[in-house]
């Protein structure tokens, strides 16, 4: 299955332990990327926020402030609306407020848009990234719940994998039984995203309805740009 996203398929009893680290969850990791790219400026921007605004000691461990979050661009309804602030709708996508939520952003934004990048191109990624992941931050300013930071473009990649195999369901006969493995790949990050959202992303500022937003985003995203292949196409990819 690891192919059919970028991989390689070798023989695995040649693989050492961090060889089947990145075949298995980076099969397609390079060093000048735009996934590396975001995931780094993401990290910078994390240690910029700790060194500038302070650890906020009564939080999670090593915790932004919410000032800090708010001063380096996290979203804002009431600045987007009254200030015209729209950029805050893709600088809070770059912004997260914890070490925990950071090191597990970063895990998924390695995992989904390595992919992504790998089978569509770097061009449909930042798309993915900054399009529908604003379209989040601005469903939750919709509902005003003056949440600075949000999961919103992990999960735009999510509703852009479930609008591929909407748009694939037929071609994906081609691919025989790795078919079912697609599918249940794409479920489990699915189930993987719900569990996370809600047992993990709840607190004082991550807006678990731009998630929803993101999500939508993305999805709309797929409809939109996807090329399926005619027939007789899909089978030669």
């Amino acid at each position: 299955m690891i192919s059919i996203f970028g991989g390689i398929d070798e023989d695995p009893r040649g693989e050492n332990f961090f060889d089947m680290l990145k075949k298995s969850f980076c099969p397609k990791i390079k060093l000048i990327s735009f996934t590396t790219i975001i995931s780094v400026l993401i990290i910078i921007l994390y240690i910029t926020m700790l060194g500038v605004g302070g650890v906020n000691k009564n939080d999670r461990f090593l915790s932004v402030y919410r000032k800090t979050l708010k001063d380096f661009g996290g979203n804002d309804p009431n600045n987007v609306k009254y200030k015209f602030q729209t950029f805050r709708w893709m600088t809070s996508l770059l912004l997260f407020g914890d070490f925990f939520n950071l090191v597990l952003a970063i895990f998924m934004i390695l995992i989904f848009y390595l992919i992504l990048e790998a089978t569509q191109g770097s061009l449909l990624t930042i798309i993915v990234f900054f399009g529908a992941g604003a379209c989040g931050a601005l469903f939750g300013d919709l509902c005003n719940l003056c949440k600075y930071t949000t999961y919103s473009e992990t999960y735009a990649c999510v509703g852009f994998w479930i609008g591929e195999v909407i748009l694939y369901w037929q071609k994906l006969n081609a691919l025989g039984e790795k078919k079912c493995a697609v599918v249940c790949f794409v479920a489990i990050i699915v189930i993987f995203e719900i569990i996370f959202a809600f047992a993990f992303g709840q607190n004082n500022f991550y807006d678990n309805l731009g998630e929803l937003g993101g999500f939508l985003g993305g999805l709309f995203i797929a409809m939109s740009f996807v090329d399926v292949p005619q027939s007789g196409e899909f089978e030669s990819i």
